[in-house]
């Protein structure tokens, strides 16, 4: 974040706002203003139907004092009502992720992958993701084979 190119003051929201959520690419520029609020040091985010067949998930909860949130919180605040808070094309948004992360779709894989390994249960991260279950056997799968590789290098008694 500190090291990437941003071209708007949104374009840093952007990102932090796929960093925290893991919601696609799409699902953040389709937000409007209204899908955001505050709510004592949370920024709550209703993301509503998600894409690819996914469902209605519960709103997201984004730590106001965590790194670069305040930015997503900036970005809403400069956004008229019944506006897009991002209101920038598909690929524009493919843009800026690459120009920080150089691959659009680390974002989500890390922040799916990262929920698996910190012990989430599958229908804490299908109710956070609005994933199938099918999708999530993907992502439950590359957590168990790094967590597999990585105890092959553990001293065994």
């Amino acid at each position: 974040m500190k090291s990437g190119k941003f071209v708007k003051p949104k374009h840093r929201g952007f990102v932090a706002l796929l960093y925290y959520t893991g919601v696609r690419r799409g699902e953040a520029l389709r937000a409007l203003r209204e899908q955001f609020r505050l709510e004592g040091n949370q920024i709550i985010f209703d993301v509503g139907k998600r894409l690819k067949h996914g469902i209605e998930t519960p709103a997201l909860n984004i730590p106001l004092g965590a790194p670069y949130a305040m930015e997503i919180w900036k970005a809403v605040e400069k956004t008229k009502k019944g506006e897009r808070v991002f209101p920038f094309s598909g690929r524009t948004a493919y843009n800026v992720v690459c120009r920080v992360f150089k691959y659009p779709h680390h974002l989500r894989l890390s922040r799916i992958t990262n929920f698996f390994s910190e012990g989430y249960t599958i229908p804490e991260v299908r109710s956070w993701t609005g994933l199938t279950l099918k999708a999530l056997d993907y992502y439950v799968g590359l957590v168990t084979v790094k967590r597999m590789g990585e105890s092959l290098g553990k001293e065994k008694r």
